[in-house]
């Protein structure tokens, strides 16, 4: 089944944009994002979901806060340092679980793709509900975006079935969001050539 055209929404900052408006960007290989930009991030109304990314280290790289849109989809905010310059491929996967970071965060399972369509976003034979754009990298390691997935529903509660609806993310096991060592380019098979997992969110219940 094609799923219906998804609405995806990206917005970039770079560290030049952070400072211009008052935010140190605090980056560094293994840093953390800083406090003031994650207070932005997650805006009182948005009280559905949040989790830490962790890289291949165990070290953290920063945050993912969620909420439900009206109806359908789900809105995320990202703010991810110690990446390499440039595009890299992001994916929600099956299962909440980073814990085997060392072994390339294999245990967060597959894409999410209940209707067992093909990847990409420029598919014709896609996209699967697992499928986002690439988030952009400036020279000190930081992208922060905004992204939009219609496809998908935190709760059951408020998806209908996978194949009329969008599917929900939050089950018993919960669900990943899985950052990418290169870009996707949202035809290849079965991730766009993104490479190694590079960071990952696990996301298994309320804030």
């Amino acid at each position: 089944m094609r799923l219906p055209k998804k609405l995806l929404l990206i917005t970039i900052s770079s560290s030049l944009a952070l400072s211009a408006c008052g935010k140190n960007s605090g980056s560094s290989k293994t840093g953390s994002s800083d406090a003031a930009l994650l207070e932005e991030l997650a805006p009182a109304s948005w009280a559905d979901a949040a989790a830490r990314f962790i890289g291949r280290d165990g070290a953290d790289m920063g945050a993912v806060v969620l909420t439900n849109a009206p109806g359908a989809g789900v809105l995320m905010r990202i703010d991810l340092v110690g990446l390499s310059k440039g595009w890299h491929g992001a994916h929600l996967h099956q299962i909440g679980n980073c814990s085997d970071y060392a072994d390339g965060f294999k245990a967060s399972g597959g894409h999410i793709d209940p209707d067992e369509n093909q990847h990409g976003i420029l598919n014709s034979f896609g996209p699967e509900r697992a499928d986002m754009p690439n988030i952009y990298a400036g020279d000190d390691g930081r992208a922060t975006v905004e992204i939009f997935n219609d496809s998908v529903a935190l709760f059951a509660s408020e998806a209908a079935t996978a194949q009329s609806g969008p599917y929900p993310l939050l089950d018993d096991d919960g669900f990943a969001i899985i950052i990418h060592l290169n870009a996707d380019d949202h035809t290849t098979q079965p991730i766009g050539g993104a490479g190694e997992r590079v960071a990952c969110a696990a996301i298994t219940g309320s804030i």
